[in-house]
């Protein structure tokens, strides 16, 4: 589903020969624009980030931006053009050296320069004496606005880092990807939700009469779904058709329920009670497999939490344990990923007993170990997912399946750099609020991944 219309703007220098060929086979355009210019080109960028034949926007921000960005002629500008950029596909870049604070060690040896460096020798120094070095309030100052704008930052240490992640947003672009569900082996309902979204993409085809195409792969550690969309689908709108076909899921024991939301939204009568009663069959094996397997699971965790405890076993009682491991362990295909996580059952209250701290924690970890599959990681991978449990915020899932990916060694070269990159751009953001010696394990670590460059 190439698209052959519309073009994309490049803002920086962000293009390469390879990443514009790219475009323009697909019989696509492409504008370059440079922030190191007066406001008024700035107000030229918002009046094409406006376009509708605009397709995607790849942004690759200096030093020098960030510094304009806080000077008071750009400000008015800056804001209306961080606002506009969030309502396309985007892609935005930065050198490490640009969003890391000064304080932070970034490179783990001698590394080649990312851009034409003629010294001899490129570590951290020599980074920021090529890229300058930002204040923190100016650097805090536009990455606030950023995030403001739900705008996420790429980092890169080499060119050919950039160029990787500039194709790969091509692409997907050109395809229209919707969306695309990272599922680690053995991860809790891993078959249930793939079989869910094969149900959503018929669903796609016979309710909402849309042309979908589903994709992916499957290695020994995990398994991508993705989903690539007719020109004019977004991930928002699917979004909200993956909503509307959970709630029709929920109707299924109510069949007269169900064929009235499809005739609801045009199906003729007979068709809607053909399609719900199909439906509700494989909807009930798989509701029947989800039970059968969280039962199996929450054995399973509570034998291994009483084996472990077992010394702890008189000042909590079986069946608190019990309803604990009940609440932590999810009863929907939908919490398998974050891109449907929404979707599942909203979480209950805490059970109405007096557990020790040690031991709630201590059973929340073997939960976790349970639910999110059989493929050990490594202490290092290990703690950074811990990092953007407690700093990621609303992006911390996302992130730790990009942490997951990332240590997949059977996942594409081009989704690990950038899963890879997202993960840096998260610890520079957040560096000075993890310990030293641990911001370093996991850089070290997703450094020797993909073996430490966009080749």
């Amino acid at each position: 589903m190439t698209m052959t219309s519309g073009f994309y703007l490049a803002i920086g220098s962000v293009l390469t020969e390879s990443v514009a060929t790219k475009i323009t086979t697909a019989g696509n355009e492409y504008k370059s624009k440079k922030l190191s210019s007066l406001p008024e080109n700035w107000w030229t960028i918002v009046s094409l980030l406006r376009r509708s034949d605009l397709l995607g926007v790849i942004v690759k921000l200096t030093a020098n931006d960030f510094e304009r960005v806080c000077k008071e002629p750009y400000a008015a500008v800056a804001t209306a053009l961080f606002e506009e950029l969030a309502r396309k596909p985007y892609l935005i870049v930065a050198h490490e050296a640009v969003v890391g604070d000064v304080d932070l060690e970034l490179t783990t040896s001698d590394d080649v320069p990312s851009e034409d460096w003629d010294g001899y020798t490129w570590n951290d120094q020599a980074a920021r004496e090529f890229f300058g070095t930002l204040e923190s309030n100016i650097r805090e100052h536009v990455l606030d606005l950023l995030a403001k704008n739900e705008l996420t930052i790429s980092t890169y240490k080499r060119n050919a880092e950039a160029s990787v992640l500039a194709a790969s947003f091509v692409e997907d672009t050109q395809s229209n990807l919707l969306f695309r569900i990272y599922v680690p082996a053995g991860r809790l309902y891993e078959e249930e939700l793939t079989k869910l979204l094969g149900m959503f993409h018929d669903w796609s085809g016979s309710v909402k009469h849309r042309t979908v195409r589903q994709g992916g792969y499957k290695t020994p550690s995990g398994r991508v779904i993705e989903f690539y969309g007719e020109q004019g689908m977004t991930t928002e709108s699917v979004g909200t058709e993956l909503e509307e076909f959970a709630r029709f899921l929920g109707l299924l024991d109510q069949p007269g329920a169900a064929e009235a939301m499809l005739q609801g939204l045009g199906m003729d009568r007979m068709k809607a009670i053909n399609l719900v009663a199909r439906y509700g069959k494989e909807a009930r094996r798989v509701l029947l497999d989800t039970k059968h397997e969280r039962d199996r699971r929450m054995l399973a965790i509570q034998q291994q939490i009483e084996s472990e405890l077992v010394d702890d076993l008189d000042s909590v009682a079986s069946n608190e344990i019990e309803s604990l491991v009940q609440l932590l362990v999810p009863a929907s295909p939908f919490a398998s990923s974050s891109m449907t996580m929404q979707l599942a059952t909203g979480p209950g209250t805490l059970p109405s007993v007096m557990i020790q701290q040690q031991i709630f924690q201590h059973v929340e970890g073997v939960v976790a170990q349970n639910l999110n599959g059989a493929v050990t990681l490594g202490v290092p991978a290990e703690q950074l997912i811990k990092l953007v449990r407690e700093l990621g915020a609303d992006a911390g899932t996302a992130l730790e399946n990009d942490a997951r990916e990332l240590a997949d060694p059977g996942a594409p070269t081009s989704a690990r750099i950038g899963a890879r990159q997202r993960l840096k751009a998260f610890l520079v953001r957040n560096g000075q609020r993890i310990e030293s010696a641990t911001f370093q394990m996991a850089w070290k670590w997703i450094e020797a991944q993909v073996g430490g460059s966009a080749s």
